[in-house]
């Protein structure tokens, strides 16, 4: 009888962990699925602003104003980047995209991405990186970000007018990152917990630091998983911090040069992108499509836009568009049934190609866009640069 109650018991056991790991399950599944529509919706409205902006550049306008709005909206971007950055760390959905590369081009993306917030502070960057001899096997956007979460987290907890350093060298079989600030230091008791998800260091109630307490987790992760690690050193409290990164080192390869990415500079002439193509623009938000109708018209080709499928469906067939940017959120018909309509109908030009322009960037999202007939996938919002480059496939 003893024996058939322990059984019962165990069964029991065995049943309520089942349902506790569902019940778990269900919950990420919920999360991952809010963080998503999350991203999709604050990066709609942020397409727009974006794209204006960059026309008043590429107009030759500069203002004040301008430059302020520039740096909000960058900010909402990056936020925006790192809560989904974290849905897909926490899942072991990052994909890294290796190749050989100087560490001096991380170093130089991650600065260019951290500039606005370092000369909104008037922070000096002292910087002693090798042009080369500092060769690693990496991702060149992911190390990019690694630099530049470090280089946002130093500005952070600095006060304006100070000094942040970054350096680079051999270690035996490493190369060795390291970022060092004059900043609020770093009590010994909290060194240990600076890695983890969502932690900050205590703030005032008008959290003037800002973040979510999610760059230095991420770099983390990247690092690792770029098989190197990461280390925080600070004497105390008001005596600054230093942040090391070592990734091992390779042979030297092809050396990857660093990008300069984002908004154009004020009067910049537009980039070739060949003869001019027809191009057909479909998105139901009209501030962004007549936005993104604008930057392609500047790009020198002809542009039609409309706001849903039909619409869509109708002027393609006489406008035989040779290239298509199309949402994907469209109300009745969204952009992946679009784009298997637009290849039926045979409404397009030969050859012609589909762009998804989207607030989804979930891997899952880029997988369903190329399995719809999509030829590529760019998450909103888009900058000039990028823009440009959807036109060079051809």
């Amino acid at each position: 009888m003893t024996f058939d109650v322990e059984v019962t018991e165990q069964l029991r056991a065995k049943q309520r962990l089942a349902a506790a790991t569902e019940e778990a399950e269900r919950a990420n599944r919920t999360k991952d699925e809010f963080l998503a529509m999350l991203g999709h919706e604050l990066r709609n409205p942020l397409s727009p602003i974006l794209t204006a902006l960059q026309l008043m550049r590429l107009r030759g306008n500069e203002s004040r104003e301008q430059a302020v709005i520039e740096r909000q909206v960058g900010h909402l971007v990056r936020l925006v980047d790192d809560l989904l950055d974290v849905s897909r760390i926490t899942r072991g959905k990052i994909e890294l995209k290796k190749e050989a590369l100087e560490i001096g081009a991380a170093v130089a993306s991650g600065i260019e991405m951290a500039r606005p917030l370092l000369e909104q502070r008037h922070q000096r960057l002292e910087v002693d990186v090798a042009p080369d001899g500092l060769s690693v096997q990496g991702d060149l956007n992911r190390l990019g970000q690694v630099t530049a979460n470090l280089l946002t987290n130093a500005a952070k907890y600095s006060d304006p007018g100070t000094t942040i350093q970054v350096s680079a060298r051999r270690e035996g079989g490493s190369v060795v990152l390291t970022v060092r600030d004059e900043g609020v230091g770093i009590p010994a008791d909290m060194l240990d917990r600076l890695f983890d998800l969502f932690y900050q260091q205590p703030q005032a109630l008008d959290r003037a630091k800002g973040g979510l307490g999610l760059g230095l987790a991420i770099v983390k992760s990247l690092v690792e998983l770029h098989g190197g690690t990461v280390t925080a050193r600070s004497e105390g409290e008001g005596r600054g911090s230093e942040f090391t990164v070592c990734l091992p080192h390779v042979e030297r390869g092809e050396v990857r040069a660093p990008s300069r990415a984002g908004l154009v500079t004020p009067g910049q002439a537009a980039p070739a992108t060949g003869r001019p193509l027809r191009v057909l623009i479909v998105d139901d938000n009209v501030d962004a499509a007549e936005g993104l109708a604008e930057l392609v018209k500047v790009l020198g080709h002809e542009v039609r836009s409309v706001h849903d499928a039909l619409a869509a469906l109708k002027e393609a067939s006489t406008f035989r568009p040779e290239l298509c940017f199309l949402d994907i959120g469209l109300p009745v018909m969204d952009g992946y049934e679009l784009a298997a309509r637009l290849r039926q109908t045979q409404a397009l030009a030969a050859n012609a190609r589909l762009v998804a322009v989207t607030g989804y960037g979930q891997d899952a999202d880029r997988q369903r866009a190329m399995d719809a007939g999509f030829d590529e996938h760019l998450v909103k919002p888009v900058t000039f640069e990028r823009l440009a480059r959807a036109f060079d496939h051809r």
